[in-house]
């Protein structure tokens, strides 16, 4: 496969991958939404029962009533109470309801004309009749407990379980004021074997109050209270006292059956009905917050979508960006090379105007085998002319000619392959290297944090430090290997963490003081890590060749619209020979130095310099190296004002008078005029003591350089000094090698690692 169809392929897998990992989120979003909208229908069908069963209700009462005393006096016959109209809207409303509901309660529906017509007729008995409507309430009532049963737990609501209680309440209710108006319109108590109104209406009674106490016991207090106040007033009273006379257990008295029916009706009615509207009001703000979920859940669904389609845009526009970023300058290599290599002589030079990347370090190899070839092309003329000459007769060297022209355009692709291989194989060991480097740390500072020995915690400290050191050098073979990671973006970084987290990383860092502190402001995220990593190598190089006890002074200033970082040592100098050939190798970013690798001095110039020219290169920096006037180096960093951030207000930590008296370095001249000792990589040594210095960080041998005790042995030591105080003493080191470097990696971004791995920032 060739490689825009690989990346096409990687593209789709990518998308893929995304829809895949977003689809649950959005099947779970509608399954919310359809079930939310499935209680909504179902709370509206309750609502609709329930209006109808509150009609049922009052017909079941009004002919309950009036089949108490048939053909007595007075009393009104059962067509009298219930008259065709009001028969004829309780049918459509039943009619309207039956289709919704279950089988049951159809076939409880189904039932009552028959019970009516028997009732209408005087066939029927006020209990006979009570029970014929009271089954068919009682299943239209089972449909708003199947709605509280069916609610999830993520629309739970004690009030909302509460409703079925308080329906069953109501409609004990109703049943009782049906039962003891049959008893009063009776006239006397029921005999011995006949259906007693009375005695049917003190069950009800009970079962209202036990319904009541379910619904106390269920909803939540504010419940309870509005149906204390709503079932309230002067009718109300009249009516709980009627109840108390004429459910007791004695039965209806002479006193009971004297009582006003009319007086009795417009009590119990009255209260009968607020109970209604206190339910009616609470199934209609089930409903409503039922309404409400199915709404959120909609509003869910389109953010869950939204987020999802997001991801899958950004993956594909990422993914096409890379490929690009591939495809176009690989067809430029590819395109330029098949030019100078049909024709080395007569086509010009590869020109590559992309990135500083792997593509860029092939052309100057393909440019350099084209002006190779053109440079023998004469020869190879002149040769084939007197081979010509010389073999007329025989083509034995004609034929050898061809093989070893066939054996050297062999040899050259198989070095250009294992150039390839071998810094693949540099960079791959590189990341695996800063892998094992970032598990390291993050064992060694676990132990610090539980350690309560001085003089251990002062190794761990060390073996903190090395490892910090370690890092650093896996950097350095990452990007010499050529493995650059991307543009990354991130947070700007403050000057003073930047140099903070570049002496952190450097092995004598007790020797570099920062006065005057830098300027009051940022470096862009993207080339905050680099520039510390930079700074770093010039401090190792700087601190490496300073005697001992001298100070290396770190400063940045402002020159126009650029930055300025100043590295000085106290070295004995370089020649102007060797300064303006250190300096023309700092500006070239390809071509590695001569006798790269070696830290002895007079030997090249080490891979540190080199170092800072790649990562110069990378950002557009300008690095060079002057002579300072009194003996030592001076090196000099120019960010431009497109990776600088001012400040408007100073650092809190440094005195603004201190800021105003620390006088601004003179501009770098562009040449070096007296010599200093050659920089190069200073070889790593572990430290010894923790001594602190001025500035708060550990002093690793203070005797070397003259500053503080010497080392005494681990056993006069062990308990001079308690953990806590060891902890104190070295959190300058902690804050300096830790939340410096931290803070500049999380600005730069990680580096990439492979597949699978996150290398450590």
């Amino acid at each position: 496969m060739r490689v825009r169809t690989r990346l096409m392929a990687g593209l789709l897998l990518t998308g893929t991958a995304v829809a895949i990992a977003g689809a649950p989120a959005v099947h779970a979003g509608v399954r919310d939404l359809r079930d939310s909208r499935a209680l909504v229908a179902d709370a509206e069908l309750a609502e609709r029962a329930t209006a109808v069963s509150h009609l049922l209700a009052d017909e079941r009462d009004a002919l309950v009533a009036a089949l108490g005393a048939p053909g007595a006096a007075g009393a009104p016959l059962p067509g009298d109470v219930l008259p065709e109209d009001a028969r004829t809207r309780v049918d459509e409303e039943i009619a309207g309801l039956r289709a919704d509901v279950g089988v049951s309660v159809r076939t409880r529906l189904d039932a009552l004309p028959e019970a009516r017509e028997a009732a209408l007729a005087g066939r029927s008995t006020p209990v006979a009749a009570h029970d014929a409507y009271s089954a068919a309430i009682a299943a239209l009532d089972g449909v708003l407990r199947a709605v509280s049963r069916a609610t999830p737990d993520r629309a739970a609501d004690p009030t909302g379980d509460a409703l079925p209680d308080l329906a069953r309440a109501v409609d004990a209710s109703s049943a009782t004021r049906g039962l003891l108006l049959a008893a009063l319109a009776a006239g006397a108590p029921a005999g011995p074997g006949e259906p007693d109104p009375a005695a049917d209406a003190r069950r009800e009674a009970a079962r209202e109050e036990a319904a009541l106490a379910d619904f106390r016991a269920i909803a939540d207090g504010v419940a309870w209270e509005d149906y204390e106040r709503a079932v309230a007033g002067p009718e109300v009273d009249d009516a709980t006292a009627y109840l108390a006379a004429l459910t007791d257990a004695t039965g209806l008295s002479g006193e009971d059956l004297a009582l006003d029916p009319g007086a009795v009706s417009v009590a119990l009615s009255a209260r009968t009905g607020l109970q209604r509207d206190m339910l009616v009001s609470l199934a209609e703000e089930r409903a409503a917050t039922l309404q409400q979920l199915a709404d959120d859940d909609m509003t869910q669904l389109q953010i869950t979508a939204g987020i999802v389609l997001a991801a899958l845009v950004l993956a594909f526009g990422v993914s096409v960006h890379t490929a690009r970023s591939l495809t176009q300058p690989l067809a430029a290599v590819r395109l330029g090379s098949r030019r100078v290599a049909a024709d080395p002589t007569g086509q010009e030079p590869v020109r590559f105007t992309g990135r500083n990347d792997e593509f860029a370090e092939v052309v100057p190899s393909v440019n350099a085998l084209r002006a190779r070839g053109a440079a023998l092309q004469p020869q190879a003329a002149t040769a084939a002319r007197d081979a010509d000459a010389a073999a007329r007769d025989s083509g034995g060297l004609r034929a050898e000619r061809d093989r070893l022209l066939a054996e050297h355009n062999e040899l050259n692709a198989r070095l250009a392959a294992l150039h390839g291989a071998v810094h693949g194989m540099f960079a791959h060991h590189a990341r695996r290297l800063l892998v094992l480097v970032g598990e390291q740390l993050t064992v060694i500072e676990g132990l610090e944090e539980h350690e309560a020995d001085p003089d251990r915690l002062a190794v761990l400290f060390t073996v903190d430090h090395l490892a910090a050191r370690m890092r650093r050098h896996g950097e350095n073979l990452m990007l010499l290997a050529g493995a650059e990671p991307p543009p990354q973006l991130g947070e700007p970084l403050s000057l003073i963490d930047v140099a903070r987290a570049a002496v952190s990383e450097i092995e004598r860092y007790e020797l570099v003081e920062t006065a005057p502190p830098p300027p009051a402001a940022r470096i862009v995220g993207g080339a905050a890590r680099d520039v510390s990593h930079l700074l770093a190598e010039l401090l190792d190089n700087a601190t490496a060749f300073s005697p001992a006890g001298a100070r290396v002074r770190l400063s940045a200033r402002w020159a126009e619209n650029e930055l300025v970082f100043t590295v000085e040592d106290d070295g004995a100098g370089v020649t102007p020979e060797r300064l303006a050939e250190l300096n023309a190798r700092i500006a070239d970013p390809v071509t590695p130095p001569p006798g790269a690798g070696s830290d002895a001095p007079g030997v090249g110039i080490g891979m540190g310099l080199y170092t800072v020219a790649r990562l110069a290169a990378r950002h557009q920096l300008r690095c060079w190296l002057d002579a300072r006037p009194g003996g030592g180096t001076v090196a000099h960093v120019v960010l431009p004002g497109t990776l600088v951030e001012p400040l408007a207000e100073p650092y809190p930590s440094v005195p603004a008078q201190a800021r105003a008296a620390a006088p601004a370095p003179a501009p770098a001249p562009a040449q070096a005029a007296e010599a200093v000792p050659e920089h190069a990589r200073a070889a790593d040594t572990t430290p010894r003591t923790t001594v602190v210095t001025e500035s708060g960080l550990p002093l690793r041998n203070p005797s070397a350089t003259g500053v503080g005790p010497s080392p005494q042995p681990t056993a006069g030591r062990a308990r001079a000094v308690d953990a806590e105080e060891l902890r104190r003493r070295l959190g300058g080191f902690q804050r300096g090698a830790r939340e410096g470097h931290r803070d500049a990696a999380r600005a730069a971004g990680p580096h990439p690692g492979e597949a699978g791995e996150e290398l450590p920032s």
